[in-house]
């Protein structure tokens, strides 16, 4: 062996703590506890009620089970599926080799034999302890400690992370799959088991059966029940008495079951005989036989199906016979991530309720514990399968009235044998079982519950389910332990491979996991490689080992697995037809191929280390065997002496030692004399050796080197010589390996390996010169032999100090790792040693020459000489010369392999290595053993004669010469001739840039399985092609099995990458898009070498400035653009950093005192919602208007909440009382103007505010006092004119303004939250607030039963408010729920005959327009009817009836709106709608003639049958319509219509011909008639007349068109046209009235004048225009006595909209937001805030469902802030917009991208064109992210350049910019400086770096592949570089390259 160790005795570490708590007894009692391991240093210790798990020989966790008074059986670590992404990115575990390198192969479990019951006990005293667990306040994340992650994978970063090693099983096989595994711990009692996760998720799981023996499996676990016999059934029944089952016996139960989520039901272990398993499980692969490689699928795929390979291993008592099967698991539902579960009320425990024992509640009547209720539909047969999907439809039945809307993950299945955890977590562990048992007749037989029962909203549906299922198999408590498994669903299914006889001793069956073990063996890479080459069966072997201790026999069978198509033989076709063809398809079939059985063995275990893997044999004679089946064995002998006390434990007496004595040993005093057990084996090569005392003693075996480089050169030996003569010549240079370490180890200190001399153990032989030894064995034996040198004796003394030169040089001799000194004598300090040397050699070769001597004899004589290729030689010769090297022949087989391994493997060996070799050329961190292979490399080509490769390899290395070499020839055999020059990787990727490569770079498999022609061993033979064509593209690189291309992963990728870089036409795109392909990451491109990486750096940056659009987000971060990886996936749980909490700079002045005290009573600022909210918010908003005031000026005139000001100069004539009266008028009048405001709020402050969870969200009121200036007199408002129930609408507004600013990506607004912002007596307020909730979607997660409470109180406005706010949430949902709620507020909706409701008319029109608003666009023919009817609703005459006050023009106008909701845009597509002729009972309505009789209530619908055709034909361009709804064509028609109709009817008429809407006055003066053309400019108009009304209403149709069609355009010409229209109103609205006709005009007009304000700052919405912002102050301004309510709320409204969302939003043009303006700017205006006449106020508040969050903003990538960056809009028809962002961007169908243009900024380009990704990820964020570029890579001149390197170091100060002015840096820029120095730059300077490193290469040229590296960057073309490494840069190389030679 290369090194046996002892650790010490192998003790718990935990018992020293249970018996010092007295949780054992001193000393323990053998069976009193048991032990278990589980990943390296890792250990679980269960007593009868304690789990102990330890870590590293620490006590991590102690868990106590006293309370729940029952025993612990067993505790087992186990990993389950999980769909959590940080489960899938488990990395590899110690890749590198370490002794720990296993832990994802290695998963613990009693069938490995990890369970004994120990017979020994201690002597320490102890007290008890009380646990401190709590599982209320810590998390059991931090009380679980550090669970290892899951082992999901090997390899690097990438396709070129990894060194080589064979353990880099990562370049294998793509990441298909990112589902991982979550590791817990399970502890199974008798009725329970608790489940401990990582995450810190607890579980507990009530049993319906006793557990006897949990088994880890690759997917969850597996369950063996213990078998107890059933009780008698009862001798009564409840229920029918056919339902009685037939007595099972436990013989005939299922006894295995398989839980793969502890929240999922468990599954049946199905034979393919369809029938359960019920014999006792031995074994189970821990995890599939086909993880370490796919042999049979292509390189770097995996197949689809994701085959599995599984065996299982049972014992069946009653035959004494064992059974191997194979496993396959039926495909399920996708793995449910049990991490991510809804927290319990606990916060850290999920306690399950099972259907089987208490906690099933008294709502499931059940007939009796063996019968069926008669309710239930019972099917199943033992071993069906589960309900399948069309079972479980019904499963969200009662999601509609409960709290489940959402939607929740399927249940696996809807019988229960564990039940769905309950998250209520509540209940007393104790009481679980005891308490409960005597309640079973209440729990079965107890009345049902009521059916109007409330259930919580946490308890899920499934659970209710689940407990009728329960009822439904008639199981309960009384079952316990006798379950026949019925219902579940079939998990696993078992194929039997083979059986055979095997008995164990009587009365040894519950003790059988002691008496036999069972484990598998993967063929080694050898046998893999062999089989490729033919010289092995095809397909992969795995042997399986059943080891029985009672008859000492051990049974090997090996299987060979061989693919197969079709279902294999037993597979039921149910099974088929139910999960496709496809999911049962046995991929891979074992087939036995050979048994064995060996009946000298004690006991066997299986022992691995860094991927190799052995069986350790304790033989009868009491010898200990390596075996393998694929090699020769080995025995190994234990030291002499063992070690009492583990030397590697940490600390002074070690956490293993904490009872030793002072003055112990630290070896045992006596040697075992016998051994009887083998225990304990872990990853590392470690295992525990019991003695015949019942003692256990740890040892450690070395089976492969610990060195990477040792490690990967011996693994490409294993493989190329498996390859090329058999599996057993590879496995014999592994175990020739070992046998020289051993040898080596023991001749240079006998005793070594044995004992440790010290703490740290002794470290293990020169790995590496092992290796050598090994290598030179294959040549040693056919050399001829050294002659004998005499030494020369001195005829004097040597003085001291010339044995001290010689001791000196002997030592640095040996010292050198890569050359003839140390590595050290090459540093500066110690420079002058080595010239003082060269001096010397250069005398003594001066007088050799005049002496004419041999040149080498004075060389040798004069300098160093590093002898250890000859030292190897000779332990070489000195081993094959001990008894250890005579029987190293049998490592390779068959007595005549020997010589022709020695023929052809030393060839073969040279080739392979080279390759190798060639591999760590591309790897800068393997340089020194790159260095230190190349002379022993030259040597073996000395022994061949291949001259041409010694040459190559002398010429490697200046150092070459400074080796002492054998110059002998091989002559006793006939080896290989020199076949090509030797394979360079560096000369192969110069061709492929000039093009002259013909073929691929040589790979391993091409050694033993060529795939191609060899490389030619000269260029003069290749055909000159046509210098005018481009070069031909070199060839593909060969597909290269897994097993070798492993080897040389580097190379691969290398090869591939330049293979495209030299591909004609090839660009840098095409380039990185292979990295991303080969899965490069930048972390591997740092490890490779300059002049390799740089070409691909080169294409990166070049990609950088602007890489594609269709990228994704592994190209993005391959180079470098984090900012547009943000843009597709942006980062959650974004935060500014560095300074996000100061305070900006502002223009006001600084507040005093008096100002910071009056700040306290303000509730704006005190509110209860987080004020970083709105940081981001305003932030932008300083960015948008930062040139001045106009945001803040907007602000103060929209808030309520500080007295106004208005103005009044008091009359020299006025007495006080007067001047007072006067004040009180005019505050009045403000006060009005005041109750207005909150309208225009809403649109402010939208969607800008997070609120505190925790907190009230507060709703501002009103403050009516005014401050009359100039006399500074504050004058309240008379308070009887303005209590609420005067002015309900105004505070609903307010609620509305409230509930709109909470964002609409405020996350946990549910329930809760919104019953605790409840008051305690409903108020208008909290309406509005839940109307303003639901417009922006938060009343989604309201419980339907809350809004009950809500409606049960009939208020109005919170009717109002809910009723509008649901049905906007759920827009076009057509929800029944929904539905129903608002069917019993709307009397049109009861059904005949209803009784009257007494619900208000303006709640029953609410519920109207939510019927439209809850269908819209879903052309419901029943709602469009009702809506038709009660638009057209002619109320009967009697006298007798009082009059309808229900259908005003406000409900018959919101029928219409709702009638064209439902309809919108479908004019010309009605489908179910033609019969209802819709079209013509609406134009009979809306311009058809009246009944006299009936005009009045005509005159009522008209507007409603106007707005319900101009939206049912909305944008249709339909003229036939069109023209009928236009206003008359004569003056004299005009006097039959009401004038505001003339209005609707314009508005209707062109949304209709929406295509032909224009912004131009011409437009405007061609639309109307030929009478009114030539006032059409209103500039003529000084007059106001009644005659005049329908030219005015006329007008302002026509511009409200416009408006509609231009909304959110920021249009300044069509803003110009509205602000001309606008002004004209507000002068004719000036004039003075002097009568009544002019009064109507007036009124009109001012109408008129609000409408042109909303549609000028509807065109202008989110822009903050100052030239509408200056009519609107004027507006805002008015208190005027004529002034009404309605007038203040649209100037205010118009002031909402152009600062809509601080200048956030903007308004859209689609069909939804069109109807929505229309609704919400309805041009007919309240004149008090309670008038709801014409238009129900509520719906004034629509604007929100037309807004869009299109204002782009621009995000600094490294702290989030946001910027100002020019940018570039291209819309689709060619046009491009040049703006400053952040900016509102144009409508984002007509845009193509976005580019920003900023010269110190990475462009970034939105391509919502061609990139979907952008188009979601902007939809998202609405920012777009920029990267500052450094100035290297800034695409300008060298001055600016220079400049923004100066700007940089001058804004950042730069602590280092010193660092520039030192000589190191003397050759470079300003720029290479600042890209150094600068901060925050991640690997900005790399390119400096290399450039670095490539002028010292070129100034060493010491190393042949460093210039050659140099050459390849100066080997590139004109035109390719320039970013990297400048132009400059490579013509200095290339001219260095020239003079140094090394091309």
């Amino acid at each position: 062996m290369a090194r046996v160790a002892s650790l010490g005795l192998h003790t718990p570490c935990a018992l020293p703590y249970c018996i010092t708590e007295q949780l054992l007894s001193d000393p323990p009692p053998p069976n009193s506890f048991t032990w278990t391991t589980g990943l390296p240093h890792e250990e679980l210790l269960v007593t009868e009620d304690a789990v102990i798990w330890s870590q590293g020989g620490v006590i991590r966790r102690v868990f106590r089970y006293d309370q729940e008074k029952e025993s612990v059986i067993q505790a087992v670590l186990v990993w389950f599926p999980s769909d959590d992404p940080l489960d899938a990115t488990g990395g590899t575990q110690n890749a590198s080799g370490d002794e720990d390198g296993e832990g994802g192969d290695y998963v613990t479990g009693g069938s490995e034999g990890n369970k004994r019951k120990p017979d020994w006990g201690d002597d320490i005293k102890a007290k008890k302890r009380v646990s401190t667990w709590s599982t209320k306040t810590r998390s059991y994340a931090t009380q679980l400690g550090s669970f290892p992650k899951a082992h999901t994978g090997s390899g690097g970063a990438g396709g070129i992370g990894g060194i080589g090693t064979a353990a880099d099983d990562g370049d294998d096989t793509e990441d298909e799959s990112k589902t991982g595994r979550a590791r817990a711990l399970i502890v199974f009692l008798k009725t329970q088991a608790f489940v401990y996760f990582l995450s810190g998720t607890m579980h507990v799981m009530h049993l319906p059966f006793e557990v006897q023996r949990a088994i880890p499996a690759p997917h969850g676990l597996i369950l063996q029940r213990k078998h107890v016999q059933s009780p008698p059934p009862p001798m009564f029944l409840t229920g029918n008495s056919f339902a009685l089952r037939p007595p099972i016996t436990p013989k005939d139960l299922p006894s295995l079951f398989t839980l793969t989520d502890p929240l999922s039901e468990p599954g049946l272990v199905m034979t393919t005989t369809n029938t359960p398993c019920t014999e006792e499980l031995m074994f189970i692969s821990p995890s599939s036989e086909l993880d370490a490689e796919q042999q049979d699928a292509p390189f770097g795929k995996t197949p689809a199906s994701n085959p599995e390979v599984i065996f299982a291993v049972t014992y069946d008592s009653g035959r004494s016979q064992i059974t191997v099967w194979q496993v396959r698991y039926v495909p399920q539902d996708k793995p449910v991530n049990t991490q991510r579960r809804t927290p319990s009320a606990s916060g850290t425990l999920s306690r399950r309720r099972s259907s089987f024992g208490p906690g099933t509640g008294a709502t499931t009547p059940v007939a009796g514990p063996g019968s069926v209720a008669s309710t239930a539909t019972l099917s199943a047969k033992p071993g069906r399968d589960s309900f399948g999907g069309s079972d479980i439809s019904s499963l969200n039945v009662l999601g509609e009235d409960f709290e489940t809307v959402g939607g929740r993950r399927s249940s696996r299945r809807v019988s229960s044998m564990m039940a769905r955890a309950d998250l209520s977590g509540n209940h007393d562990a104790g009481q679980r079982f005891s308490d409960v048992s005597g309640s079973l007749g209440a729990s079965f037989g107890g009345p049902p519950a009521p059916q109007n029962t409330m259930i919580l909203d946490d308890q899920p549906v499934d659970e209710l389910l689940n407990e009728l299922n329960m009822g439904s198999l008639g199981i309960g408590m009384d079952d316990l332990g006798s379950y026949d498994g019925e219902g579940l669903k079939q998990e696993i299914l078992m194929h039997k491979l083979e059986s055979f006889p095997c008995k164990f001793s009587e009365g040894s069956q519950s003790g059988m996991e002691r008496l036999s073990r069972v484990f598998t063996l993967r063929d080694p890479p050898s046998v893999a490689a062999a089989t490729i080459t033919g010289k092995e069966s095809p397909g992969k072997k795995v042997v399986l080992f059943v080891m029985n201790r009672d008859e000492r026999s051990l049974t090997q069978l090996t299987f060979n697995i061989q693919v197969h198509s079709a279902v294999p033989k037993g597979y039921s076709r149910r099974s088929s037809a139910k999960y496709g063809a496809g999911a049962v398809t046995m991929g891979y079939t074992p087939v036995l191929a050979d048994s064995q059985k060996r009946i000298d063995v004690i006991d066997a275990i299986k022992i691995q280390d860094s991927g190799a893997q052995k069986v350790l044999l304790l033989t009868d004679d009491g010898k200990f065997i390596l075996y393998s089946p694929w090699g020769c064995s080995m025995e190994i002998i234990l030291p002499p002496t063992l070690a009492r006390w583990n030397p590697n434990v940490i600390g002074e007496n070690g956490s293993r030692r904490g009872s030793r004595k002072k003055d112990f040993a630290r070896t045992l005093s006596t040697t075992p004399d016998t051994y009887r057990r083998l225990e304990y084996s872990e990853p590392g090569g470690r295992l525990t050796v019991v003695d015949g005392d019942g003692v256990g003693h740890r040892i450690s075996i070395t089976l492969s080197p610990r060195e990477s480089a040792t490690k990967s050169c011996l693994e490409t030996l294993r493989v190329i010589l498996g390859g090329s003569a058999g599996a057993l010549a590879g496995e014999g240079i592994y175990a020739a390996w070992m046998a020289v370490s051993k040898w080596m180890l023991a001749t240079s200190d006998p005793e070594a390996g044995l004992l440790p001399r010290d703490p740290k153990g002794t470290p293990p032989a020169d790995e590496w010169k092992a290796f050598v030894v090994t290598l030179f064995l294959l040549a040693v034996p056919v050399l001829p032999e050294p002659k004998p040198q005499s030494r020369r004796k001195s005829a004097f003394v040597r003085s001291t100090s010339m044995v001290a030169e010689r001791e000196w040089e002997e030592l640095a001799s040996h010292e050198g790792d890569w050359g003839s000194a140390p590595e050290y004598l090459r540093n500066t300090p110690w420079k002058w040693m080595i010239e003082e040397q060269d001096e010397k050699t250069a005398k003594q070769s001066s007088l050799a020459a005049k002496g004419k001597g041999s040149l080498s004899a004075a060389t040798s004589e004069g300098r160093l000489t590093n002898k250890f290729i000859t030292d190897c030689i000779s332990h070489a010769r000195q081993f094959l010369k001990s008894p250890m090297g005579e029987a190293q022949k049998e490592f390779f087989g068959k007595p005549g392999s020997i010589e022709e391994i020695r023929r052809t493997g030393l060839a073969v060996a040279l080739v392979a290595l080279q390759l190798l070799r060639e591999e760590w050329k591309l790897d800068i961190a393997m340089e020194g053993p790159s260095r230190r292979l190349c002379p022993v490399l030259c040597q073996v080509a000395t022994w061949l004669g291949w001259a041409r490769w010694v040459e190559e390899y002398m010429l490697e290395d200046v150092e070459m010469v400074g080796w002492a070499y054998d110059d002998s020839r091989i002559t006793v055999v006939d080896v290989p001739q020199e076949p090509f020059s030797p394979p360079d990787i560096y000369e192969w990727l110069m061709s492929c840039l000039r093009g002259t490569s013909t073929s691929p770079f040589m790979v391993l498999q091409d050694i033993v399985a060529p795939s191609g022609p060899p490389p030619s061993s000269s260029q003069s033979s290749q055909r000159p092609r046509n210098p005018f064509s481009p070069p031909p593209a070199p060839p593909a690189p060969p597909a290269q099995k897994p097993v070798f291309a492993r080897l040389t992963p580097r190379t691969r990728t290398i090869t591939a990458l330049y293979t495209t870089i030299a591909t004609p036409g090839a660009t840098e795109v095409d380039i990185v898009e292979k990295m991303v392909e080969l899965k490069v990451s930048l972390a591997s491109l740092q490890r490779l070498p300059e002049g390799v990486g740089v070409r691909l750096r080169e294409a990166i940056a070049r990609c950088q400035e602007q890489p594609p659009t269709i990228w994704g987000v592994p190209a993005l971060d391959l180079v470098g653009r984090k900012d547009l990886r943000m843009l597709i996936e942006p980062t959650k749980g974004r935060r500014e950093a560095g300074n996000q909490g100061k305070i900006a700079p502002s223009h006001e002045a600084m507040r005093d005192v008096h100002m910071i005290c009056g700040s306290t009573f303000d509730t704006d600022i005190i509110g209860s919602y987080d004020p970083m909210a709105e940081h981001d918010r305003q932030a932008v908003s300083r960015l948008l208007f930062k040139d001045d005031r106009r945001l803040f000026e907007a602000a103060k005139l929209l808030q309520s909440s500080k007295p106004a000001h208005a103005k009044c100069f008091p009359q020299p004539h006025w007495t006080e009382q007067e001047t007072l009266e006067s004040y009180k008028e005019i505050a009045g009048r403000v006060a009005m103007r005041t109750l207005a405001v909150p309208a225009g709020r809403g649109l402010f402050h939208f969607s800008a505010r997070i609120p505190l969870l925790t907190e009230r969200f507060p709703v501002l009121g009103f403050n009516l006092n005014c401050i009359i200036r100039p006399a500074n007199t504050t004058v309240a408002a008379e308070k009887n004119l303005f209590v609420e129930e005067k002015v309900s609408w105004a505070f609903f507004h307010a609620g509305v303004a409230a509930g709109v600013s909470i964002s609409r990506e405020a996350k946990e607004i549910d329930t809760s939250w919104i019953v605790f912002n409840k008051p305690p007596d409903l108020t208008n307020r909290h309406g509005g607030f839940l109307l303003g909730l639901g417009l922006n979607g938060h009343l989604k997660n309201i419980a339907k039963w809350h809004a009950y409470n809500y409606l049960t109180p009939k208020h109005p406005m919170v009717s109002i408010g809910l009723l509008l706010g649901m049905s906007a949430s759920f827009l076009g949902t057509m929800d029944s729920t929904i539905t129903r709620l608002l069917s019993v507020h709307v009397t049109r909706l009861l059904p005949p005959g209803s009784a009257d409701l007494n619900v208000a008319p303006l709640t029953q029109t609410a519920g109207i327009m939510g019927i439209g608003l809850l269908y819209a666009n879903t052309q419901h023919r029943r709602m469009s009817e009702i809506m038709l009817s009660e638009i057209e609703y002619v109320e009967e005459q009697d006298s007798c009836v009082p009059s309808d006050t229900l259908r005003d023009e406000g409900y018959r106008l919101a029928a219409g709106f709702a009638l064209g909701f439902i309809n919108l845009g479908f004019g010309v597509d009605l489908r179910g709608l033609h019969d209802m002729r819709l079209v013509e009972r609406l134009l009979a309505i809306a311009v058809g003639p009246r009944k006299v009789s009936i005009v009045h209530i005509l005159d009522k619908a008209t507007a409603g049958a106007t707005i319900a055709l101009a939206l049912i034909y909305m944008k249709t361009n339909d003229e036939s319509v069109a023209s009928k709804i236009d206003v008359p064509e004569t003056a004299h028609l005009l006097d039959y219509v009401r004038p505001d109709i003339f209005l609707l009817r314009t508005v209707a008429k062109n949304l209709i011909m929406w295509d032909k809407i224009e912004g131009s006055f011409h437009w405007i003066r061609e639309n109307l008639r030929p009478f009114h053309r030539d006032r059409y400019m209103m500039m003529t108009i000084k007059d106001m007349e009644s005659e005049d009304l329908p030219f005015y209403n006329i007008i302002a149709g026509l511009c409200f068109s416009i408006a509609l069609k231009y909304a959110g355009t920021s249009n300044e010409a069509i803003r110009d046209i509205l602000i001309h229209y606008l002004d004209q109103f507000i002068r004719l609205c000036s004039l003075s009235a002097s009568n009544y006709d002019q009064n109507l005009a007036k009124a009109t007009i001012r109408n008129c004048q609000d409408l042109l304000a909303l549609s000028a700052a509807t065109v202008m919405a989110g822009t903050g225009d100052v030239v509408v912002f200056r009519r609107l102050r004027r507006l805002h301004g008015r208190v005027d006595t004529d002034v009404p309510y309605g007038s203040h709320l649209a100037a205010h409204l118009a002031m909402g909209v152009i600062f809509l969302g601080n200048g956030s939003f903007t308004f859209g043009t689609t069909n939804l937001a069109i109807a929505s303006l229309l609704c919400a700017f309805y041009p007919l205006f309240p004149t008090t805030p309670l008038d709801n006449k014409s238009h129900l106020q509520a719906l004034r508040h629509l604007w929100v469902l037309a807004v869009e969050n299109r204002c782009i903003i621009p995000r600094d990538v490294e702290t989030m802030r946001p910027t100002q960056i020019p940018i570039t809009i291209a819309l689709k028809d060619g046009q491009e917009i040049q703006r400053v962002a952040p900016c509102l961007l144009p409508d984002l169908k007509t845009v193509a991208s976005v580019t920003t243009t900023s010269p110190a900024h990475w462009t970034v380009v939105l391509d919502f064109l061609n990139s979907e990704g952008h188009r979601l990820g902007f939809e998202r964020s609405q920012s777009i992210f920029v990267h500052r570029r450094s100035a290297h890579a800034s695409q300008s001149t060298v001055f600016q350049a220079a400049l923004q390197a100066l700007d940089d170091i001058e804004n950042l100060k730069a602590p280092l910019e010193w660092l520039g002015s030192l000589s190191a840096f003397a050759g470079l820029d300003k720029a290479e400086k600042a890209l150094i120095i600068r901060e925050g730059e991640r690997g900005g300077g790399e390119c400096v770096d290399e450039r670095l490193e490539l002028e010292y290469a070129l100034r060493s040229a010491d190393n042949r592949g460093r210039l050659r590296g140099v050459a390849a960057v100066a080997a590139r073309k004109e035109g390719e570089g320039g970013l990297w490494i400048s132009d400059e840069t490579a013509e200095n190389l290339r001219a260095g390259v020239w003079v140094n030679g090394g091309g």
